[in-house]
């Protein structure tokens, strides 16, 4: 019997390659160079960089390799708090930027009313900074900020 530590890395070129093609459709991300991306499960995204990626290709490795990009969802990529961060500097598209009290009350886990006309999941930004993946629908955007990582309210 397996550990519930153990995670399952799979290596699949055609997954990785459509995963690519939608970051790119989502957030004109074509890739990301020195990076390649795992399938964890049947819907997690890990990135590795090149040089780890062949050390974890070569040696069994029995814990999580790479760190936690998102979920693959049918049709688009939900990034996670970290994978938005990585990629928000190259996205093209798909990227919202809010007010900086907006910004705040999104930190603390709160849907916010914006005015802007896309939908789905999008890279959220106060101009300076990429804080984390959303989700827009109808002018509010939905805040996936997991709570251990919200700011203490001050």
């Amino acid at each position: 019997m397996r550990s519930k530590s153990t995670v399952n890395l799979v290596v699949d070129d055609k997954w990785e390659k459509e995963v690519w093609g939608l970051l790119h459709h989502q957030y004109g991300v074509s890739q990301l160079p020195g990076y390649r991306l795992l399938r964890s499960g049947r819907k997690r995204i890990r990135i590795i960089s090149e040089e780890a990626f062949k050390l974890v290709t070569q040696v069994p490795c029995a814990g999580p390799a790479g760190l936690y990009f998102g979920e693959y969802r049918p049709h688009a990529i939900r990034p996670s708090m970290d994978g938005a961060q990585l990629i928000g500097p190259y996205a093209t598209k798909g990227v919202v930027i809010i007010t900086k009290e907006q910004a705040n009350n999104w930190l603390q886990g709160q849907s916010i009313e914006i005015k802007d006309d896309q939908h789905g999941y999008v890279i959220v930004s106060d101009g300076h900074r990429f804080l984390g993946c959303g989700s827009l629908s109808k002018g509010v955007l939905l805040s996936f900020v997991p709570k251990v990582r919200r700011p203490n309210k001050q």
